[in-house]
């Protein structure tokens, strides 16, 4: 990839994601970085452009959702298509980002190596204490207690922003052994932290 690309796709991954707010754009780092490391643990040939591509633009169009209810994926996968027709990105390549970002939002089933590395990676930004971390930022998003969320961790996880994370947690769900693998070094603290949380709340610590 050209190095004006690359940065083409930074600036405009960025810009877009940021309007989500502060934790977007740590989050798509975070993602581009275990997008990477699997990629070198799987033996499968991956292609780098399209997968780093597909890593920045992945959540291009999350704040859309937020405001509007809409699928960020398919919305995202139109978006970054456009964008990268303007800086003049490979046609076929173009064709296997958007195909990533489309599908990692679980609306259909990944066909490409690419594409199931890019849903692990994202995944496994919702594992283990990043994934804790985020649970409670979403909390104060939504208002939600920390009591509310010790009860949604304990109960089955309704539909709500914070229901879908902790139900993340609980099941998550891979396509590369690599991430299977992780996800299960990462999650041993989720359940820990979740009885500590319970025992402290209950005053059963003492």
């Amino acid at each position: 990839m050209e190095t004006t690309q690359l940065k083409s796709i930074e600036t405009y991954a960025k810009e877009q994601s940021t309007k989500l707010g502060l934790h977007s754009w740590p989050h798509v780092k975070r993602v581009l970085r275990l997008c990477k490391q699997i990629s070198k643990l799987e033996k499968d040939h991956v292609n780098s452009d399209v997968l780093e591509t597909a890593a920045l633009l992945h959540d291009v169009a999350k704040h859309l959702e937020k405001e509007n209810a809409l699928d960020h994926g398919n919305i995202g996968a139109d978006m970054a298509e456009n964008f990268l027709n303007s800086i003049r990105f490979p046609k076929e390549n173009t064709k296997s980002v958007c195909h990533a970002i489309r599908v990692h939002t679980h609306g259909e089933e990944p066909h490409s190596t690419e594409a199931k590395i890019l849903h692990d990676a994202d995944f496994l930004d919702k594992m283990g204490a990043v994934g804790i971390a985020t649970v409670f930022i979403k909390a104060c998003l939504a208002n939600t207690t920390i009591e509310e969320i010790v009860r949604l961790w304990k109960e089955k996880p309704e539909k709500s922003f914070v229901g879908r994370h902790i139900l993340w947690l609980k099941k998550p769900h891979f396509y590369t052994g690599s991430a299977k693998s992780l996800a299960k070094k990462r999650n041993k603290i989720a359940a820990a932290f979740f009885e500590q949380l319970e025992k402290e709340i209950k005053l059963k610590d003492f």
